[in-house]
């Protein structure tokens, strides 16, 4: 090496000069870092989902279910599309939780819908009584359920031949009802949410009434065949009143084993009810005026004190769907606040 170039000076110059020749060579590849370092990011990347792609969860089929009932099991393979029933709890059940049934049997002496479904019903078939449904008319709707009660034990053989049929106790409690039909059609949590408004419901409501009524009995009775019929504790809408509303019974109609009493106008004084409900509807409105003409009944303490509350016998004993039970407790809402 030339005696000149020597020392530390001369080394820096040196590395200089071989950096700038490396980046002046090969100028494809400049910003080529850039590039590359964008292209690893998209790649690690996960791309965002799509609103309605195909990529985007789809929901599970509703697997099959196996309902207990009076006859035992059975199992649906998959959710019913035209369901029949031959009791109109079961209507409100359904409709309750979106689904209308192909066919109805009709309710009471009108040979018509319930009045409170009012439009819900429109459209659909009706096959007869519950009492004596029209298997014909069942048949040519080609259901693919069939849903009735004991009273249709001696035609279920033949409910068996036409489609997959429940039996169901007629006077099961609404709420387990509620369930089963739930699990049917694939909505079980729906069918809770149900049972879990309706619990809230009546919990305030018995709140409300707890201060205002102690101390205050309630009677639900129903004129009949000459007689009253007085509904006991046990009795299904009477439960209302006392099981969910915490209201207290007169003691004569205390009784766990049956669910109604049959008394005369004559006893009625010994009832000695605060407040009754009184059930009635065009069987039994001239039995009522006729009652209510007595001197009996002008001195009932309920009476005098305008605390007897008239109700349709149909609305509160016939028909035990969540919506029909949840227009009950409004109407007792009313009555007693």
């Amino acid at each position: 090496m030339h005696p000149n170039l020597k020392g530390p000076g001369v080394i820096s110059l040196l590395i200089c000069l071989v950096m700038l020749l490396g980046g002046c060579s090969n100028p494809s590849n400049q910003g080529s870092g850039k590039t590359q370092g964008t292209t690893a990011d998209q790649t690690q990347a996960a791309p965002e989902p799509v609103a309605g792609s195909s990529s985007e969860a789809k929901p599970a089929p509703a697997a099959p279910v196996t309902i207990q009932h009076l006859k035992g099991e059975l199992t649906l393979e998959k959710v019913p599309e035209r369901i029949v029933v031959l009791d109109v709890q079961y209507a409100d059940e359904l409709l309750a939780l979106g689904k209308k049934p192909a066919g109805s049997v009709v309710a009471g002496t009108d040979n018509a819908v319930p009045e409170y479904l009012g439009t819900q019903m429109d459209n659909v078939t009706l096959i007869g009584t519950y009492e004596e449904p029209n298997v014909e008319a069942v048949i040519s709707l080609n259901p693919d359920l069939i849903i009735g009660t004991e009273f249709h034990d001696k035609i279920y053989d033949e409910l068996q031949k036409i489609a997959p049929t429940l039996i169901f106790e007629r006077n099961e409690d609404w709420k387990t009802v509620m369930l089963k039909i739930g699990q049917v059609l694939g909505e079980p949590e729906q069918a809770q949410q149900l049972i879990d408004d309706y619990n809230q419901k009546v919990s305030g409501l018995k709140a409300a009434l707890a201060g205002k009524m102690k101390g205050q009995t309630v009677a639900l009775i129903r004129p009949r065949d000459s007689m009253i019929r007085l509904q006991n504790t046990s009795h299904r809408t009477s439960q209302i009143l006392y099981g969910d509303l915490g209201l207290t019974p007169p003691p004569m109609a205390v009784n766990s084993s049956d669910t109604s009493s049959m008394i005369s106008i004559e006893v009625l004084p010994e009832l000695g009810a605060d407040h009754i409900f009184l059930l009635q509807d065009d069987t039994n409105k001239a039995l009522t005026a006729e009652f209510q003409s007595t001197s009996v009944w002008k001195n009932l303490s309920a009476v005098k004190d305008n605390r007897v509350y008239e109700e349709n016998t149909a609305q509160w004993i016939g028909y035990y769907g969540p919506i029909a039970i949840n227009l009950i407790v409004d109407q007792i809402a009313e009555a007693l606040n």
